[in-house]
């Protein structure tokens, strides 16, 4: 299998809320499943154009929130929050908080950097939350074009996640997206992101793509853990 090809949400933040309808269905499973716990403070990674962060405010109320995103999304954000971070969650400093959420954020985390970012998250908040890709997403793309992200298998990631948390509850969900014509998935990734998986290709090669269909593989995480001091 080819390297996996970097991704670029810088260009499609104006078109990607009406792109990201799978996007939109994660956040909401995940805000329904985790416990409505009474918190104050909460901090949101990679906040976007701020699809989960609505939902976050929704059903927490949190009396601060803050929120992350690597690009500035400053601009595409129509929702309230306390504080804007800047920058890699991976080298940037973290205040905090009762509760770090994030959603469809972590596979893009290097797979050998998954154990020291989780271990610093630990030491900042009392609860993580999450939901992220995991192995067999996308296989339309990785069978036709050769090209996918280094997915990784649920249970692997709750194994690191119980070296940092003593509780840790997960699930699995799997979406079928039907399309019209394969250029219209092909769109649908585009514009939520995935460009160089369809620029570094040849033309010929995205005019065979055979797949009306997109499978989305999702892992859910919910984990507890005491603020380390």
């Amino acid at each position: 299998m080819k390297s996996s090809p970097t991704f670029n949400f810088k260009k499609h933040f104006s078109t990607y809320n009406h792109y990201a309808y799978v996007q939109k269905k994660v956040a909401q499973e995940l805000i329904e499943w985790i416990p409505k716990i009474n918190i104050q403070t909460a901090l949101e990674i990679g906040c976007g154009t701020g699809i989960f962060t609505e939902q976050i405010i929704n059903y927490f109320h949190p009396k601060t929130l803050i929120i992350n995103d690597y690009y500035d999304t400053r601009p595409f954000l129509s929702v309230p929050y306390s504080d804007f971070l800047l920058g890699n969650v991976e080298k940037i400093e973290l205040p905090k908080t009762e509760i770090i959420l994030s959603s469809s954020v972590f596979q893009w985390i290097n797979t050998n950097n998954l154990n020291a970012l989780f271990e610093k998250l630990s030491k900042k908040c009392s609860s993580l939350a999450f939901s992220m890709y995991v192995e067999g997403n996308l296989k339309e793309i990785k069978e036709h074009f050769d090209y996918s992200l280094n997915y990784q298998a649920p249970v692997n990631i709750k194994r690191i996640l119980e070296k940092y948390f003593p509780s840790v509850k997960m699930k699995n969900s799997t979406y079928v997206y039907h399309f019209q014509q394969p250029i219209e998935a092909l769109k649908h990734l585009k514009y939520t992101g995935v460009t160089n998986t369809l620029n570094k290709t040849s033309l010929s090669k995205l005019r065979h793509f055979p797949s009306k269909t997109l499978t989305y593989e999702v892992g859910y995480f919910y984990t507890f853990n005491e603020i380390q001091k």
